[in-house]
């Protein structure tokens, strides 16, 4: 919390504050740090539990520290009755459960996803589910950016849903959603951060492909303030607030470049695999981690000798910006990326085989 105060100017929207006593609080997750601004605001003795991704509770001083406050882990989209048992039981110990129901950050400040489970889980459990949002915390620092920008950053507590009536999960959804709907690039003059450090580094991973060519890889940053694309033609200078300008016209939103390029048609078969990367990569309880070419084609995923079909990959996820697993028959495979964008592999696969994470 003294980090978030630090790096952030942070205030608060009250419209309700919330009651003493168990509780679920959700909201918009871009920010790295917005468990702990959650925690900002709880009066002493009321911090939040909640569910972190696996990864980041495997083993150390800081999971310790993190399993012995109430964090759970869990592996997003993978079904685990184990974790909500957990989940009542600390509701039944009276704490406040802090769950973000897109199953991690946001990439490029807009609504990703439900997992419907958790939306099924707030409907069913019977404690009060606050939705809190975040105003400021993509803008504050995007997934993709190695470092944060000084932004306002603002909590927003709206009142708590009723689900009284047994909606639908469609109904549920929908009232779930609204509050935290809004696109968090589109924010108050007064939350843009003034000024950011080397602002362009890291836009590599979100605008992974070139807009006019289609080529992988397509985006360059060249000095920290600067990105180039279509062919390198195209020069904007990246703001601090991540919008993008070229000359005197007006900024650009990157949610909008990462619309167009996620519609672009993929490669043709016939060239080769979609996606090469050199990458460490393990199969979890298999062995050590070994730096592999590891190659994606319309129809399996290859590295070193090995290769796993499309087909078998049942789940799939991404951790922190630069890791990806994909859970199968074969166990859990694991790939770390040193550079380029993990992000192009998750979006890549998603688009080829629609059944992961169905």
């Amino acid at each position: 919390m003294a980090y978030c105060r630090a790096a952030w100017h942070l205030d608060s929207i009250h419209e309700q504050e919330l009651p003493p006593g168990p509780c679920f609080i959700y909201g918009n997750h871009s920010n790295n740090y917005d468990p702990f601004i959650y925690n900002a605001f709880t009066r002493l003795g009321e911090s939040t539990a909640g569910v972190m991704t696996m990864e980041c509770l495997a083993s150390g001083p800081v999971a310790a520290l993190f399993r012995a406050t109430g964090i759970e882990g869990t592996r997003k989209r993978v079904p685990e009755p184990h974790l909500i048992r957990r989940i009542y039981r600390m509701l039944d110990e009276g704490r406040r459960i802090v769950i973000f129901p897109e199953g991690g950050r946001r990439w490029d400040g807009r609504p990703a996803p439900w997992i419907e489970s958790t939306a099924k889980l707030f409907m069913r459990a019977g404690a009060p589910v606050h939705p809190v949002e975040i105003v400021g915390s993509y803008v504050g620092w995007p997934r993709w950016a190695p470092w944060p920008r000084p932004a306002r950053i603002r909590l927003k507590i709206h009142p708590a849903l009723d689900f009284s009536d047994c909606p639908t999960l469609e109904e549920g959804l929908r009232r779930l959603k609204a509050p935290i709907a809004a696109d968090e690039t589109l924010v108050d003059p007064a939350v843009r951060p003034a000024w950011a450090f080397r602002p362009a580094v890291g836009l590599d991973r979100l605008l992974y492909r070139d807009a006019e060519t289609g080529e992988f890889g397509g985006w360059r940053v060249e000095d920290g303030w600067h990105a180039t694309s279509d062919g390198g033609r195209r020069r904007w200078q990246v703001l601090p607030d991540s919008r993008l300008q070229e000359g005197s016209l007006p900024p650009v939103s990157t949610a909008d470049l990462y619309a167009e390029l996620r519609a672009l048609p993929l490669p043709d078969p016939s060239r080769g695999p979609i996606l090469h990367q050199h990458a460490r990569t393990w199969m979890s309880g298999r062995g050590v981690a070994s730096w592999q070419d590891l190659r994606l084609y319309h129809d399996r995923v290859e590295w070193g000798e090995e290769s796993l079909p499309l087909e078998r990959i049942q789940y799939m996820g991404l951790e922190r910006s630069d890791r990806i697993w994909l859970l199968s028959d074969k166990g859990q495979f694991n790939a770390f990326f040193p550079s380029g964008s993990v992000l192009a592999w998750y979006d890549t696969l998603g688009r080829l085989s629609p059944h992961i994470n169905a």
